[in-house]
């Protein structure tokens, strides 16, 4: 048990003028991202599949593993029956990111960003498709930021979606 006390001291030493930083990455806003960035103030990466959905390319990585033949029982339950994936874009809900208002007595819509994409901007710091995205990045690789100021586009790697693209170009 000596060399327990003994570890203990050498590794609070070694450590003691680090400042330690700890990147979560979630696909839940309310069961990894808010929790970590509220409780833990960790940095979060928020995984969202729907920016693939809004024109977002997959990565090389994402494509050769869908090139690769699996074993039928290994696919997943969109694959092969028409079916749309859950990223896809929908014709009857709109954009994930950006909601399209007519006012009152007014003939043109306004475009808001959503709820969900307002969580995104809030409570974390950027937004990937998917971690096979950023595999091959350098660790000191720099990302963009969400920040309250800068544009709503900012935040998102490899890049924004193109709903908030066309937001942005109407401001």
């Amino acid at each position: 048990m000596r060399w327990k006390k003994h570890w203990n001291d050498a590794q609070h030493a070694a450590c003691a003028h680090l400042t330690l930083q700890v990147a979560y990455f979630g696909d839940s806003m309310r069961s990894d991202v808010f929790p970590a960035t509220i409780f833990g103030k960790w940095e979060t990466v928020m995984v969202v599949e729907e920016m693939e959905g809004d024109g977002v390319p997959k990565s090389d990585a994402a494509v050769s593993n869908e090139a690769q033949v699996e074993p039928q029982e290994k696919r997943g339950k969109f694959e092969g029956q028409g079916m749309k994936s859950p990223s896809a874009g929908s014709n009857q809900w709109g954009s994930y990111f950006v909601d399209m208002r007519r006012m009152e007595g007014d003939e043109e819509e306004h475009q808001k960003l959503t709820w969900c994409c307002h969580c995104i901007h809030t409570y974390s710091t950027m937004a990937i498709p998917s971690v096979e995205h950023i595999a091959d990045l350098p660790l000191d690789y720099k990302f963009p930021r969400f920040s309250p100021d800068k544009p709503s586009t900012t935040g998102y790697y490899p890049r924004p979606p193109d709903s908030l693209l066309k937001r942005s170009e109407h401001l």
